[in-house]
């Protein structure tokens, strides 16, 4: 059975565009471009689970996390400073 996602937040930051989309599990997805040359991650933590794409500069990337928190990692992982990747995982817990 495949997710239904629902956009919580889409627009632009730090000069990139960003679209955050939420499912019903409460699984996150960031689609972005990716800012440099980034080898990606893959952990888990718990119940805590971050998974980055490995992309090149310019290139799309996406991100699937389980959790706002998770979701605030992913964004700092996909190298947004700590006080958007903040700001962006409270707009989107906003529209959850």
């Amino acid at each position: 059975m495949a997710a239904e996602w629902t956009t919580v937040f889409e627009g632009e930051r730090e000069g990139r565009k960003l679209t955050i989309r939420r499912s019903k599990d409460a699984t996150y997805k960031v689609l972005t471009m990716q800012t440099v040359h980034d080898e990606g991650i893959a952990y888990q933590d718990g119940k805590t689970f971050v998974h980055v794409s490995p992309s090149s500069r310019g290139e799309a990337v996406e991100s699937e996390v389980t959790s706002l928190d998770s979701l605030h990692e992913a964004l700092l992982e996909l190298h947004f400073s700590s006080a958007a990747a903040g700001a962006i995982a409270a707009e989107a817990g906003k529209a959850a």
